[in-house]
């Protein structure tokens, strides 16, 4: 059997069994795809991230991450899991209290994360792909059946847009709106099958206190994830979608937001979201967030390199 170390953390959030579970594997360099998927299975968190050595010159590190179903080129919660873990063992001279930045070697390019610490406690921030969106198709019918909504749900200040990662965002009216949502796979399957659409993060600006600026949640059963409790990959973008219908704005060139999400599923969570641009322009996109570990073992696969 081929023994490989592994830990569960909870992301954005200092609370155990709160935010974001991600499965995390520190050394992964020996695994195989097919490896990395099982694990990621047999955790069954939402995603699973790998951490490896990379080849690229401008690159300190590789990051993957699997759903239990796939690879997905964007995880912003098993990212913050995975410097959480680092920064725990002092890997990659990580040092308390020292604040140090990486490049990471992703699917979606050479991304930036820096490690901040409050307290003692590390503090994640990552860059993102700044989010280009296009307008929804307009299948109001297929949209609303797939979250068991009506159209006079939907906040008429904002227009569904779909980013370049197939998520489709929009905004409705309420809190009580927000948590009658019911997800309906079948109708969320046919929109991946028409239109593209990879996931719906829905939010409304009907917070429950000042301190956040939206409350969200996310559906991707397309992915292998019918609801996930944090999504940094969508709390980032949702902080655009705002600026993009005029919601926010810059304040000397820098915005700082900060998202709830988990409250429906009792693993609410923090994602603290920078902007930095100019003139509306966002030329810089970054999620923050603390972590803490709530399992560190063991998991045993069948063979060193088994396919």
């Amino acid at each position: 059997m081929h023994v490989v170390r592994i830990q569960q953390i909870d992301a954005f959030t200092q609370q155990p069994f709160q935010g974001n579970p991600a499965g995390v594997v520190i050394d992964a360099d020996t695994l195989t795809d097919r490896e990395m998927q099982l694990i990621a299975r047999e955790m069954n968190a939402s995603e699973t991230a790998f951490v490896m050595n990379s080849d690229e010159d401008l690159a300190d590190l590789r990051l993957r991450w699997f759903t239990p179903d796939q690879e997905v080129a964007l995880c912003g919660h098993a990212t913050i899991a995975a410097f959480h873990a680092l920064a725990a063992e002092g890997r990659f001279y990580l040092e308390v209290g020292e604040e140090q930045s990486f490049m990471v070697e992703t699917r979606s390019g050479i991304l930036q994360v820096d490690v901040d610490w409050h307290q003692r406690f590390p503090f994640i921030k990552f860059s993102l792909p700044i989010p280009q969106f296009d307008e929804f198709p307009g299948d109001w019918d297929l949209l609303m059946n797939a979250l068991n909504l009506y159209s006079g749900q939907i906040d008429k200040d904002f227009n569904p847009l779909v980013d370049q990662n197939g998520y489709l965002y929009l905004m409705v009216e309420d809190r009580q709106t927000l948590s009658s949502i019911r997800l309906h796979t079948e109708q969320m399957l046919e929109l991946k099958e028409k239109h593209e659409v990879l996931a719906v993060a829905a939010g409304t600006t009907d917070t429950v206190d000042s301190q956040h600026d939206w409350d969200l949640r996310f559906f991707a059963p397309a992915l292998g994830v019918p609801e996930d409790p944090v999504t940094g990959s969508a709390n980032g973008p949702m902080a655009c979608y705002l600026l993009e219908h005029g919601k926010v704005s810059f304040d000397d060139g820098e915005l700082i937001l900060k998202g709830q999400q988990g409250r429906f599923m009792d693993r609410s969570g923090t994602v603290h979201t920078l902007l930095r641009g100019h003139q509306q322009q966002v030329d810089e996109l970054k999620i923050a967030g603390s972590a803490v570990t709530v399992l560190d073992g063991n998991i045993s696969l069948p063979g060193k390199n088994s396919e």
